[in-house]
């Protein structure tokens, strides 16, 4: 946390020459004699007097800036004025004015200072000075009474060290002290919220802090923020000549808030200005044990719906130039629009908003390079950082680095002290006469990879509430309502668009829930009696289909289902390999290699001199409700991809999941021939999808396997599964061997695919008993008999969300159930583990190029390192024991 200003650095900055505060902080050469406290009051309150009469004078036409420290300076000379009035008017059985420094007492000051905890440095410091954005006046108010407090014990611990201490007997020693430090520190706040409320009336500033100023709530478009800060404005007028990059950012404002190739023909896009919705924020101080990254800490974390009023405040603040304020929020909930918004908005003369898309400008450059980079591309102007502050012409910059999770994510780079490096750039462009705000927005899922400031302010945007939505809807339905008419359309209902929860909260997917319905209202047709799986079946299948006759017009209606298709196919890869990555986004490169080796298409030729555009670029970038993350480095251009809400991964999963199994039971049944019997089953597509992780990881996906797998005839592909089940050991299917989205070895493969088919057997039949999945001799010892409860696929996720909430005995008894019905294939893996170990320790090259051979892969550590540890076991011992026990194995 940013600390209080000191009285004496107060003073000077009011202009004045403090002789008592350098007595009390040791820095005056020689002695006053009979320096008393109360010569602090008489300084205090000529100056907290000066302040409330002449502060407005004081302190116009100064620049942002250096007219907030001002205004710090007189809220510190306020909080020691009322506490020494107050003192002054106390019934003490002694006079105030006896309360001196001997000469000796000011030597001692004069060697060392005040030592920490005493009544001159509790006096000198002035903690709880300034207002901070993130405290209400009312917190404000309490943090200076609890100061008046400590000042007062301290006050009693000073008084009994002075002469007069000596004259009071015990009964007037105890009313002194109740005197001092019960009614004092009351008294005191009481005479500070007089003098703050005289500051008031001539000062906009304090009249924000206090929640006094006059205020039109507009609830869209952060029109209100402009008017507040014009209000508060340093610079009284406008400047004559607009700042390039003012200009520029103004223009944003009144651009449309999605391209036009994303809309039907004849829609209007309400601009930004218009339909930005002001969001609801948490708002919270980086400390300790503070975890930005998770829901539930946010959670605690109360709900604010003025971002309006903190961003006034905070705007204003002294400390708005010492560290940067942090904006986090989900992928959509609007963090880059709110920079741009912010960046209008911002009045001309006291700010000067510098946008840096951290996508645009070199991720590995400083945080100056980055800066001048985005001023280049925003105005074409070359300008240093040091030039573009001296244009400012006093106004204060407000530099917006839009996007660090974006910087990250796409690059890679190990840049955890970013913000650090951010705070430490303010620091010392404050020192060179060059102050300036930083904003820096950044994914919450993202915020665990970043080692934030102590004392940082953080504020996370929240999803839109009914009442967001409504306003959000009513702007989007006047805009198009010529649109509606000539269409023969209604308008979008609140009701309908709330009925789907999360897609109607955050602003990217409410406006992709309002471009589906705008074609031919098939969002309302369709609410009654709707399933999850079947709304994102239409969303995504009329998303598809759109592109595909915006990019391949004059296609035959059975060539648009089958291009609509495959665009759902390569999304659905694009969504496996993030999961079978373990994270929610995948990168150009990642990608592209998985599309190649699930999905081979021509490569793309291009008249131009251009490089094409890569596949995922052509067919994943061109859905805007996937989000594009970009960062440059090197000169090149680095990309990642992540659905804008993770359901939408998950759907497609299970899509492709259900899918592959329809084909492969349809090839089985058209295959099948009554002389010849049932052919082993292809199941190479399936294998490469389902091994590298297990369904059950994330929740969403089973919910929507439980929706879509009765589809399918469920007594074949039961009957496929329980197959695939027992034959996966001894598969020789090798197709798609370039799909290695990460590096599994052939065991952990092998039990991430035969848990996912236990887990699609058990959702397929609405609960699978045991006998059902292993039949006959397969059946394994002890295992629980056919008529007794059913293993089901929440076996597999319970025992995690158990251990979550602490609850250990029944995640145990979860997994025990788990155990209990694998026993099948975990004595498998053992078998194959054993058989390989034996057949390495005799001949390990052979054995491994054997394995190399036929899988690709390098033999797994389980086998090598088992291998090792048996044979160093074995020396000295019997061979002829070991190799008894190795046959009996």
């Amino acid at each position: 946390m940013r600390k209080g200003i000191s009285y004496a650095d107060a003073v000077k900055l009011l202009g004045q020459e403090s002789t008592v505060a350098k007595i009390l902080t040791g820095t005056l050469a020689g002695a006053v004699p009979g320096l008393s406290l109360l010569d602090v009051k008489d300084e205090a309150v000529r100056l907290a007097g000066e302040a409330t009469g002449k502060l407005r004078d004081r302190v116009t036409g100064l620049n942002r800036y250096d007219r907030t420290a001002r205004l710090e300076a007189a809220q510190a000379v306020l909080v020691v004025a009322a506490f020494f009035e107050a003192l002054d008017e106390l019934p003490l059985p002694f006079d105030p004015k006896e309360l001196r420094l001997d000469r000796d007492e000011q030597a001692a000051l004069s060697g060392a200072g005040p030592q920490p905890g005493s009544f001159i440095h509790t006096l000198m410091t002035i903690e709880p000075a300034g207002l901070r954005a993130n405290q209400s006046y009312a917190v404000m108010l309490d943090s200076i009474t609890e100061y008046y407090r400590t000042l007062a014990a301290a006050l009693t611990g000073f008084v009994s060290g002075l002469a007069v201490r000596d004259r009071l007997d015990a009964t007037e020693w105890a009313r002194a002290k109740t005197a001092i430090e019960v009614e004092l520190p009351e008294a005191a706040r009481r005479k500070y919220e007089e003098l703050h409320r005289r500051l008031a009336q001539d000062v906009p500033e304090f009249a924000l802090w206090q929640d006094m100023i006059s205020r039109q709530r507009v609830e869209t478009g952060l029109a209100e923020l402009e008017a507040l800060l014009t209000e508060v404005a340093a610079n009284t007028r406008t400047p004559e000549h607009r700042h390039t990059l003012s200009l520029a950012h103004r223009a944003a404002l009144h651009r449309p808030i999605a391209q036009s190739g994303e809309v039907p023909s004849g829609m209007r896009m309400p601009t930004l200005v218009e339909a930005y919705v002001n969001p609801d924020f948490r708002l919270a101080e980086y400390g300790e044990r503070t975890d930005p990254s998770a829901e539930w800490w946010w959670a605690k974390a109360e709900q604010s719906d003025d971002i309006v009023g903190f961003l006034a405040r905070y705007f204003t603040s002294p400390e708005a130039t010492t560290m940067p304020l942090v904006v986090l929020g989900q992928p959509g909930a609007g963090k880059s629009v709110l920079t741009k918004i912010l960046a209008g908005r911002l009045p001309d003369g006291d700010f000067l908003p510098v946008r840096v898309p951290l996508r645009e400008v070199p991720a590995d450059g400083t945080i100056q390079e980055q800066i001048e980079s985005a001023v280049r591309n925003a105005t074409g102007e070359h300008l240093s950082w040091p030039e573009l502050a001296r244009s400012a012409g006093g106004a204060l910059p407000v530099v917006m680095l839009d996007g660090l999770d974006e910087l990250l994510q796409a690059t890679g780079v190990h840049r955890s002290d970013y913000l650090s490096q951010v705070a430490e750039f303010q620091r010392r462009e404050a020192e060179l006469g060059r102050p300036l705000v930083v904003l820096v927005t950044t994914r919450t899922a993202v915020a665990d990879r970043m080692r934030f400031p102590p004392g940082c302010l953080m504020i996370r945007l929240e999803p839109f509430k009914e009442e967001q939505v409504r306003r959000w809807l009513s702007v989007w339905n006047t805009a198009n309502q010529d649109y509606f008419t000539t269409q023969g359309l209604k308008p979008l209902p609140a009701e309908t668009a709330l009925a789907h929860g999360d897609l109607a909260s955050q602003p990217l997917l409410l406006l992709m829930l309002a471009l589906y319905d705008a074609d031919a209202n098939a969002l309302q047709r369709g609410e009654t009696g709707l399933s999850q799986a079947e709304l994102y079946e239409r969303l995504l299948t009329r998303f598809a289909r759109r592109e595909v006759r915006k990019h391949q017009p004059g296609l035959p209606d059975a060539q648009i289902d089958q291009a609509v298709e495959t665009e759902l196919r390569t999304l659905a890869v694009a969504a496996f390999a993030m999961f079978n990555r373990g994270r929610q986004w995948v990168s150009t490169d990642d990608l592209n290699s998985d599309l190649a080796a699930l999905l081979p298409t021509p490569t793309a030729q291009t008249a131009s001199f251009q490089a094409p555009l890569s596949r995922a670029d052509r067919v994943i970038g061109k859905f805007f409700f996937v989000h594009q993350a970009s960062a440059e480095r090197d000169g090149g251009k680095l990309q990642t991809y992540e659905f804008l809400h993770a359901t939408f991964g998950e759907y497609l999963i299970a899509r492709m999941v259900r899918d592959v199994l329809r084909s492969m039971v349809a090839r089985e049944r058209a295959a099948t021939d009554p002389f010849f019997g049932r052919p082993q089953p292809d199941d190479g597509l399936l294998y490469a999808l389902l091994s590298f992780a297990v369904l059950t990881e994330r929740q969403p996906i089973v919910k929507f396997l439980r929706d879509l797998l009765p589809a399918l005839d469920r007594e074949p592909t039961i009957d496929l599964l329980v197959r695939l089940l027992h034959t996966a050991e001894t598969r020789r299917d090798q197709s798609y061997p370039d799909y290695r989205p990460n590096k599994s070895t052939f065991i952990t493969r092998y039990a991430h695919y035969t848990a996912n088919l236990v887990i699609l057997a058990s959702l397929a039949a609405d609960g699978i008993t045991a006998s059902r999945l292993f039949p006959h001799d397969d059946y394994p010892a002890g295992a629980r008999a056919a008529e007794g409860p059913m293993l089901t696929a929440d076996y597999l996720w319970e025992w995690k969300w158990h251990i979550e909430q602490g609850h250990l005995s029944s995640a145990a008894s979860s997994l025990a159930e788990a155990w209990r019905h694998t026993e099948e294939v975990r004595r498998t893996v053992e078998e194959i583990i054993r058989g390989l170990r034996r057949a390495y320790r005799s001949d390990p090259e052979g054995v491994a190029e054997v394995f190399r051979e036929v899988t690709g892969e390098e033999l797994p550590e389980e086998v090598t390192r088992g291998a090792a540890d048996e044979s160093a076991r074995s020396e000295g011992g019997d061979p002829g024991r070991n190799d008894a026990i190795d046959e009996r194995l």
